[in-house]
């Protein structure tokens, strides 16, 4: 590693620790004043928290956000290279309500972000348990469809180790477009999100640039689930190879 990555790896997750230790109290205060007080606390935390990638040394490009609606409840699905996408969007769309599908295991024991995850009303799954995880993914589903919340979702299921989109792992995303039939899809794509954020080793590469996109809504219209599912891929891999094309590929 360069000593320049490790100066970045300092301040990249220095300023992301520092960040969840000092909102922990904060999120759990915001809670008992009411779920509205406590989006507006999350929101902040994640538009601090993106501080963490100019402390890494790189900088945040993003592009699209005319096409995010100014209200109503989405799917927003996105691929998932780091951490990155799993803070940013509370900011850049809070006025949403975005919920994640998440891991339970991430409910139990990380500043801030457990308590988000516990009392936020997000949808903790254990996927050693399918029936159970469908199931909670279903509720969550019901809750978009009613105009409550929108529903955040990675159908590769979990980040990718090389920077590279993974097949979709379509069974959660196939469940929340059942049970939310009348809501249309918000797609986003995330390019070089794993030099600051990456899987495994909290290594982080400087002079790195992320970049979001938020591409045009993707109304359902007759379209059954499975053609759904296929349209969302191919738009994803699609704009995904653009990406690389104009930047270079995020990989390693």
């Amino acid at each position: 590693m360069r000593f320049v990555d490790f100066v970045a790896t300092a301040g990249a997750w220095g300023w992301f620790g520092l960040t969840l230790v000092v909102f922990d109290p904060v999120l759990r205060v915001a809670r008992l004043l009411g779920a509205e007080s406590m989006d507006r606390a999350v929101g902040l935390m994640c538009r601090v928290l993106g501080g963490s990638i100019r402390a890494g040394l790189g900088r945040l490009e993003m592009e699209g956000l005319e096409n995010v609606p100014g209200q109503g409840s989405y799917i927003v699905v996105c691929n998932h290279q780091s951490l990155v996408e799993s803070f940013l969007p509370f900011w850049l769309l809070r006025h949403l309500r975005p919920r994640y599908i998440a891991k339970r295991v991430l409910g139990r024991w990380i500043p801030a972000v457990s308590f988000n995850l516990r009392q936020g009303g997000h949808c903790l799954i254990d996927r050693a348990d399918r029936e159970g995880a469908l199931a909670a993914i279903a509720e969550l589903g019901r809750r978009v469809d009613s105009g409550e919340v929108s529903a955040f979702i990675f159908p590769e299921g979990t980040r990718s180790a090389d920077g590279r989109m993974n097949p979709f792992k379509p069974a959660g995303l196939a469940t929340l477009l059942r049970t939310a039939p009348r809501a249309a899809i918000l797609p986003m794509v995330v390019h070089g999100g794993n030099h600051v954020f990456p899987r495994g080793l909290p290594r982080v590469r400087a002079r790195s640039t992320v970049r979001i996109q938020f591409l045009p809504v993707l109304e359902r219209g007759d379209a059954d689930v499975e053609e759904t599912i296929e349209q969302i891929r191919q738009v994803l891999t699609s704009r995904f190879a653009e990406l690389d094309e104009r930047f270079g590929s995020p990989q390693g």
